[in-house]
This record gives C-alpha cells, sequence and structure tokens, in this order.
C-alpha cells in the first residue's frame, strides 16, 4: 500500500500487520514516525523502532521461519489518533530466541497491541501486550528464572 494513500488508524494498523505477515521489517519500520516507540510490556523492552524493530522482529523471523499473525479485530479512536487490535501471533519455532531453546514446538499466542499514530498516519508509539508465562509454556520452557 502506498503510504501516502493511508487515511485512518486502522488502515496503518492493518498495513503493519499485512507487513509482519510478510515478515517485511523494513516495510514494517516505514510505518513509524523516525524514532518512533516500541514498548513490548511482557519483556520490560521500549525504545526506538530503529532499534527494537529488528532486534525483535529479525530474531523472531529467523527463529520462527514460519511467523504469522491473525487479526481477529481492529478499532480506532473517535480522534483517528489510536488503533486498538487484537490479534493471534503464531509460528513453529526452529532456532533459539529470547533464551528459549528450539523443541520444534509451535505457538499461538493472543496479543493487544495500541497504536498512537500522529496527523499523517505514521506510528509514533505501539505498545503491546501479551502472556509471556503462555508463550514459554507453548514452546515447552518451564523454567522461567
Amino acid at each position: 500500500m502506498n503510504l501516502d494513500l493511508i487515511t485512518s488508524a486502522t488502515e496503518t494498523a492493518e498495513t503493519f500487520f499485512n507487513h509482519y505477515n510478510a515478515q517485511d521489517v523494513p516495510s514494517m519500520i516505514a510505518l513509524f514516525e523516525p524514532g518512533g516507540v516500541i514498548e513490548y510490556v511482557p519483556f520490560a523492552l521500549s525504545g526506538p523502532v530503529e532499534e527494537i524493530g529488528p532486534g525483535s522482529w529479525g530474531v523472531l523471523i529467523n527463529a520462527f521461519p514460519d511467523l504469522r499473525n491473525k487479526v481477529h479485530s481492529i478499532r480506532q479512536s473517535a480522534d483517528n489518533r489510536f488503533a486498538f487490535v487484537d490479534v493471534n501471533i503464531l509460528g513453529t519455532q526452529q532456532k533459539e530466541a529470547f533464551g528459549v531453546a528450539s523443541k520444534g514446538k509451535a505457538y499461538d499466542l493472543r496479543h493487544f497491541f495500541i497504536f498512537e499514530l500522529n496527523e499523517d498516519r505514521k506510528i509514533v508509539h505501539v505498545t503491546s501486550f501479551w502472556d509471556n508465562a503462555d508463550w514459554f509454556r507453548q514452546l515447552g520452557k518451564t523454567d522461567l528464572s
């Protein structure tokens, strides 16, 4: 999608998750305002998209080559500045990632994303939540220390 044609928070979120399914990290990053912030609450990880994006999404794609998502719903605020996304992210682990050794197990985990956008529909901040203990359990990591 031509980024100049995005007119709503919903379209920005849809485009982000389409790029996520395509495993196109540069296009995901291009949806952000320079210096836009990613905040992954369960990992206590927060920082600029230019640092956090490639480091998190790239590691996930490398470890889960079939990484994909299924969007359940996208809602936007009345002022078109926020998108709220209910999505499952899933894949089968092939390599170690985030301290989880690969056992060849698959996961399918519900996530909630909040996208904050500027007037140009660029992402300035995204916050994501999921149940990290359930993710570890699905991948066979039973020691959470």
